[in-house]
């Protein structure tokens, strides 16, 4: 019987913490997951695209300003406005004007020191630096879990409410759909690529992936489109580059297809497995604690005894 009460006491305490430790871990993944799934395999492709020093701007060629002023900025914005619902007046007239004002901000703290001092550019970092760029966009106007874990999440101000809300699960579902690519860029309408950059005029919104996709094609075209320039000389530091050494053009299936809605569901339920930790961890540990604390006790009466 002494045994017995030291042997629950401790297994009831093991017992407890790995319950605490094991609910509070499996709160991680969230829809954070699914974002850096998508998010890697997009870097993927980039690696692709845009190898680290193969598209090196060169601070010396007459294009390197309006590249950057013009070109890489525009793109930057239609990165973001491409992601905006055109078809529904009311998204449009809301995150148009936030996102152009995010999207100046963000180009002109970053690149615009680098401009000033005439250093040379890697197009590799400029895609690094937008797949940044999105995540911010998402946290800033999405929703926080996209790009964070599930913990951080649940701490974080209105996280448990946007967890449960439908509405984010309703931007979860039309952010995780995946059409026909040909279907989803026959309703978008831009301009480019050309040294005036690329502006998008409309587009049926955020279909991660069928949006990913049309942007980092469009890509592929204004790295063609810079090389191929007759008048001028190739912005390049490598001034051997030919537009037959561009990437071939992605698809749909080169990318994962993130679930967020899964994602959702996981981070509501593992939320709910952490409450009941907050009330079975310090039952069990309490309880344990009690059989162990009563069985040093009889040692020490029997001890005394003898």
């Amino acid at each position: 019987m002494k045994f017995g009460l030291k042997k629950q006491g401790i297994t009831l305490i093991v017992l407890s913490s790995l319950y605490g430790i094991a609910a509070v871990a499996s709160t991680v993944p969230g829809v954070g997951i699914e974002s850096i799934r998508f998010i890697n395999s997009v870097k993927k492709q980039l690696q692709v695209i845009m190898p680290k020093d193969k598209y090196v701007l060169d601070p010396k060629s007459p294009l390197y300003e309006p590249i950057m002023d013009n070109v890489i900025k525009s793109s930057y914005l239609a990165d973001a406005i491409s992601t905006i619902d055109s078809y529904n007046i009311a998204e449009k007239e809301k995150f148009t004007p936030l996102y152009t004002d995010f999207t100046n901000q963000w180009f002109t703290k970053k690149w615009q020191p680098v401009i000033d001092q005439k250093q040379e550019i890697d197009f590799y970092d400029i895609a690094m630096d937008m797949i940044k760029f999105d995540q911010a966009i998402a946290k800033e106007f999405q929703s926080y879990g996209y790009v964070n874990t599930g913990t951080q999440w649940i701490f974080h101000k209105n996280g448990i409410k946007e967890m449960f809300s439908s509405d984010l699960k309703q931007n979860a579902i039309k952010q995780q759909s995946v059409w026909n690519q040909d279907d989803y860029e026959e309703l978008i309408q831009s301009t480019g690529p050309g040294l005036t950059g690329m502006k998008v005029k409309q587009s049926p919104g955020t279909k991660l992936v069928n949006n990913k996709v049309w942007f980092l094609n469009e890509q592929i075209d204004s790295i063609k489109y810079a090389i191929s320039i007759q008048t001028l000389q190739n912005p390049f530091v490598n001034k051997n580059l030919k537009a037959d050494d561009v990437a071939d053009y992605v698809t749909i299936d080169d990318l994962y297809h993130p679930n967020f809605t899964r994602g959702i569901t996981m981070a509501q339920a593992t939320f709910i497995i952490m409450l009941s930790a907050i009330i079975i961890t310090p039952t069990g540990l309490g309880i344990g604690i009690w059989k162990y604390k009563k069985w040093e006790k009889t040692e020490a009466q029997e001890g005394a005894g003898e």
